[in-house]
């Protein structure tokens, strides 16, 4: 049975379709852990301005932190948990569900395919083939009324 279902979030429209979709199939009593993993590339961008000076870094750090906080807690509902991770988005979640002891992982996807694939890469598909846990993709497609009503609000 389920019992911790943890949801990476980056607050795109896949993403969205994937809280939705587990709040709809969650099972009673089960809890939802949304995600958001910082990219270091994004704080590397902040602190890389001559004007901030390096010793200010953890300020940048707390700064992306606390936005990130704000933005989460827009998608959160009554009774599910939330939690903020810096790093490489694949590696951050599949530890995040192993020490969390996630039962299963639900995460959208972009279906990005080509050239931008292979210099991006994908959090998904490196969770879908290494992960600890169950991991369930969902696309990027319409939901019907019912889960669309679980939607979270998208930027």
């Amino acid at each position: 049975m389920l019992r911790r279902i943890l949801v990476p979030i980056n607050f795109t429209t896949p993403s969205a379709r994937a809280v939705a979709v587990v709040r709809d199939f969650c099972p009673e009593g089960a809890v939802i852990r949304l995600l958001h993993v910082i990219d270091p590339s994004d704080l590397a961008e902040a602190t890389a301005n001559p004007a901030i000076n390096p010793m200010h870094a953890r300020d940048e750090r707390s700064k992306a932190e606390k936005v990130a906080e704000e933005r989460v807690r827009t998608w959160l509902r009554d009774g599910e948990e939330y939690a903020i991770e810096i790093g490489s988005a694949a590696d951050r979640i599949s530890e995040h569900a192993d020490v969390w002891n996630a039962d299963m992982i639900a995460m959208g996807t972009r279906g990005r395919s080509g050239i931008k694939q292979f210099l991006q890469g994908s959090a998904t598909e490196w969770l879908v083939r290494h992960a600890k846990q169950p991991v369930l993709v969902v696309h990027d497609v319409e939901l019907d009324q019912d889960q669309a009503r679980h939607l979270p609000p998208v930027d």
